[in-house]
């Protein structure tokens, strides 16, 4: 008897049922991924349970076909999606998703510069009409710098005060254009997930730099004197609420893939603030097609 095919006590659909923190190696673009996987299906009401070893040998399959190597995370999820649905013949809905750390190179201070990030993809295959209807999300986690602008901008007027009394109005604008003044600063984290119908794509390096350009600035490893120098000088130039990260990489994006036919982002800021007990936080999901009339 197939237990499993045999109706529960309480015949209630549920809508996801799976495995959660598969763990598989795949190799993208020659890096090698260590990536956590969860798998789902949904489950009708008249129906116990579902066979979850066949969710396993669905990853396997895929992985075993490529040789470990994927093109692009994105599209990986929706292949195994699409092969869970096909096991799991009672499904209506399968979705896979998967986050790994992966290594890049940067060109930074006139050197290439190796940052790590987080890659963070799902890939959704929906039955309707004996097809399958297929989206994939795409994106990255990345750390970077922000300066705060109000304690700057408060410091700013404070310090106006007290060179006019030496120099006068004219060189102080002066004086102030030319230095970049105090503020409190902290690490901050930027989310950028896009989700769109399966043919679309977009690449992960161009969503780290849309990311990273929306920072006050990039962090690094290792930073030798001059270049440490020019990072805070660089954060202090561009000082940035969590609020206006937000906004630049929804520019930053348009800027980039606003060609996109038919998707929506979402933007997640964290900053881990310095002189406060608490983090602040922003978001903003919307569409493309809501961009363009933004941006166009």
């Amino acid at each position: 008897m197939d237990v499993q095919n045999s109706k529960p006590l309480v015949l209630l659909g549920l809508n996801k049922v799976g495995c959660k923190g598969i763990k598989k190696q795949i190799i993208r673009n020659g890096n090698i991924l260590y990536a956590d996987i969860d798998a789902y299906v949904d489950l009708a009401g008249d129906r116990k349970g579902i066979h979850m070893s066949r969710i396993i040998e669905s990853i396997d399959e895929i992985i075993e076909k490529t040789d470990k190597k994927v093109n692009n995370c994105e599209d990986f999820c929706v292949e195994v999606a699409k092969n869970i649905a096909k096991t799991q013949n009672y499904a209506e809905r399968s979705e896979v998703n998967l986050t790994a750390n992966f290594t890049t190179q940067r060109n930074k201070f006139g050197k290439n510069v190796e940052k790590t990030y987080k890659v963070i993809v799902n890939g959704v295959v929906t039955l309707k009409e004996n097809s399958f209807e297929m989206r994939k999300k795409i994106g990255c986690k990345t750390i970077g710098l922000n300066a705060c602008p109000c304690a700057q901008e408060t410091i700013k007027q404070r310090t106006a005060k007290k060179l006019k009394n030496l120099f006068g109005e004219k060189q102080t604008s002066r004086i102030l254009s030319l230095i970049p003044l105090v503020t409190h600063n902290q690490r901050a984290e930027i989310t950028l997930i896009v989700e769109m119908p399966a043919k679309e794509h977009v690449e992960l390096e161009g969503l780290i730099d849309i990311c990273e350009n929306s920072f006050s600035s990039e962090i690094f490893e290792m930073l030798k004197r001059p270049d440490e120098a020019s990072v805070v000088e660089n954060a202090h130039r561009k000082p940035l609420f969590v609020e206006d990260s937000v906004r630049e990489v929804a520019e930053n994006f348009y800027k980039t893939y606003g060609n996109l036919s038919n998707g929506i982002i979402n933007i997640k800021v964290k900053s881990f603030e310095s002189i406060h007990p608490h983090d602040a936080f922003a978001e903003c999901k919307i569409s493309i097609e809501d961009l363009r009339k933004i941006f166009k």
